[in-house]
């Protein structure tokens, strides 16, 4: 697993991502993060089309319906944490919002493993937060 934090503009965690680049059948295979993206999201993405370089390059997107995105690039923004409406935003909410909806609606156990691969990395307002409150410790 890589060492450096690499965030997507939601707060999503690309180098913990499982279909993020440098990770693909590093951290699990594709076969595995199918079914668990299909049994704990309820999507299901063809095992071809696993494979993403992170929101804040060019290339391929795993999710290329993201509202997020082209609204943080129209700002030119680092994240959504820089963004002035970051409180008020109804946008952001539709991808650093939805693990909580999820473990809701998920009624089984979920095992350390399963956390890390495939939930802490999308735990995006969590990790926009402690972005804010490091800028802010450092009166940035």
């Amino acid at each position: 697993m890589m060492n450096k934090k690499i965030m997507g503009f939601c707060g999503y965690r690309c180098d913990l991502c499982p279909a993020y680049v440098k990770n693909v059948d590093i951290l699990a295979k594709k076969t595995t993060i199918r079914k668990a993206w299909n049994t704990f999201f309820g999507f299901d993405v063809p095992e071809e089309k696993i494979l993403c370089v992170g929101c804040n390059k060019i290339g391929c997107h795993l999710d290329t319906e993201c509202p997020v995105r082209p609204c943080a690039q129209s700002k030119n923004l680092q994240d959504c944490s820089f963004c002035d409406c970051f409180e008020s935003c109804e946008i952001l909410p539709l991808r650093a919002d939805i693990l909580d909806e999820i473990k809701k609606k998920y009624d089984k156990a979920i095992s350390k493993e399963e956390y890390e691969l495939f939930f802490r990395p999308y735990s995006g307002r969590e990790e926009l937060k402690k972005q804010r409150k490091t800028r802010c410790a450092h009166g940035i």
